[in-house]
Formats: C-alpha cells, structure tokens, sequence
C-alpha cells in the first residue's frame, strides 16, 4: 500500500515537471521574433524631435565634460527601490514602470545622475501633469536635481549653465 502511494506521488510529481515544461516551451515559441506576424512592419523613428536635439546639443556644450548626458532615459534604470514592505516597493515600481526623464545628466565618475533636465510642455494634458508630479516626487525623494527648460526657447550658454548650477571655473 505504501509502495502504491510511494509509486503514484512520483508519478504525479514527473507528470507535473514534464506539463510544466512543455507548456514554457511552447510560450517561448509564441513570442519568437524568427516567427513574426506578416501583417504589420517597423520602422526607425527619430528619438528627439528638432528642437530637443538643438537643447541636447546645448547641454552638451554646457556640461561638457562634467557629465555625461543621456536622452529619455526611463527612470528605472537610473533609481534603485529599497523598501522594507513588499506592497510599498511594489506600489513605488509601478510608479516608476513606464515613466522616463529627457535628459539625465551623468557624473562619469560616480556614473549616477545628479541632475535631470525636463522639457516644460506649452499645454501639458492631465495624464502629463499627473506623470511630471510622480516624477519630481520620485526624483526629490532620490535626492536629484531637477531642472525644467523649454525646447522651444534659445538659452545662452551661461545662462543656461546657471540654471544647471554650473560655475565657468569647474
């Protein structure tokens, strides 16, 4: 009786790895890029438009080699979530899922952003508002500078390394 037992609960856990397996497999399968739909076709897209690559360049010319700059950078990638609680941590990546700054400025010696530069929009939507808020909150919280400009706007190079805080004689 107990061989039985023995025999079945083996047989059952064999049968459920080899289930389990098939069943991944086959997902993988399904999102294979070797095997795409014929029905739709990508295509490059530009990652700034005209006047955010102009204020890159600014920027660029401004730091210049105090930090690194990076475009549309998602914040994820640059903030790191500790939290004790697993609904607080979860609740803080949701917030974080999705969401990107311009342009983060990078220290190339530490490699962490010390300053984000966001793009001020002329009519921002409820769901810009909303998602600019969450992202000052977040970066306030990390202890990172952020800086808001206008794409649209010509700015000085020194005046726009005073607004980034940068003195002439870095």
């Amino acid at each position: 009786m107990k061989l039985l037992l023995l025999v079945t609960i083996v047989t059952v856990i064999i049968f459920s790895i080899w289930r389990y397996r098939t069943r991944s497999g086959r997902r993988k399968k399904d999102v294979s890029l070797t095997a795409m739909p014929s029905n739709f076709s990508l295509h490059p897209t530009p990652l700034l438009a005209e006047d955010e690559v102009a204020l890159y360049n600014l920027l660029r010319m401004v730091v210049q080699e105090r930090y690194l700059v990076f475009a549309k950078v998602p914040l994820g990638s640059f903030l790191r979530v500790d939290a004790t609680g697993g609904k607080d941590r979860v609740q803080v990546l949701r917030h974080l899922a999705l969401k990107r700054v311009d342009f983060a400025l990078v220290h190339p010696g530490s490699r962490q952003v010390e300053q984000v530069v966001q793009i001020e929009s002329e009519s921002p939507e409820l769901h810009q508002v909303e998602s600019q808020q969450i992202i000052e909150s977040l970066l306030d919280t990390a202890g990172i500078k952020l800086r808001k400009l206008q794409a649209k706007k010509t700015y000085p190079l020194a005046h726009l390394a005073t607004r980034l805080e940068i003195a002439a004689d870095e």
